[in-house]
């Protein structure tokens, strides 16, 4: 599975576990509610920008779901204690 489609997949499951569209957890996370339209129809993401996401899920992963292994488990997703992001 490449990174762009891991990405969509966890989008997918979180969408899905929330009720809500793609779009309106772009408009969260990327402050742009066509980023994950975008991706589907070919476009890329840069790291930070999937960083960031990983980030966002896994810090607002709903209760009562399990969280995918490739989030709670990537090591980027420890935050520095001096981080401002």
């Amino acid at each position: 599975m490449t990174l762009v489609q891991k990405i969509l997949d966890i989008t997918d499951r979180y969408c899905a576990a929330r009720g809500v569209t793609e779009g309106t957890v772009g408009g969260i996370i990327f402050k742009n509610s066509r980023v994950f339209p975008r991706i589907r129809a070919g476009g890329d993401l840069t790291t930070s920008s999937y960083e960031r996401a990983l980030r966002w899920y896994r810090d607002n992963w709903p209760d009562g779901h399990p969280m995918p292994a490739d989030i709670a488990e990537l090591p980027i997703l420890k935050r520095k204690k001096n981080a401002t992001k």
